[in-house]
């Protein structure tokens, strides 16, 4: 269950990661994308609690919404960093098998 807690520790890092993609430090991102992954995990972990407050949900809802445009603004930046590196690998992998055709 996505609580408080969990939802602003997720945003905090997520401004993190934002930090870590403007500055092209794929490494950071890659290491602070993992704990994401993990806290996304626990909050989607079923628990029994009480409802929360209206008070409550609409924190939630506020928090929520920053995380997701960060993840955008986030995807911004590392969607040309990948479209370089995948045209890397495909010219590494095309140029490996001239090499093996044709000797080299």
């Amino acid at each position: 269950m996505l609580t408080l807690d969990t939802a602003r520790t997720l945003l905090s890092l997520y401004r993190q990661m934002h930090d870590a993609a403007e500055a092209g430090d794929w490494e950071a991102l890659a290491d602070m994308e993992r704990q994401a992954s993990t806290l996304r995990a626990l909050a989607e972990s079923p628990v029994e609690a009480a409802a929360p407050s209206e008070e409550d949900t609409a924190e939630l809802q506020r928090l929520i919404a920053d995380i997701l445009e960060l993840d955008h603004q986030i995807r911004l930046h590392a969607e040309p960093a990948l479209e370089s590196t995948r045209k890397l690998i495909s010219s590494s992998v095309k140029g490996r098998a001239l090499r093996d055709a044709y000797g080299g």
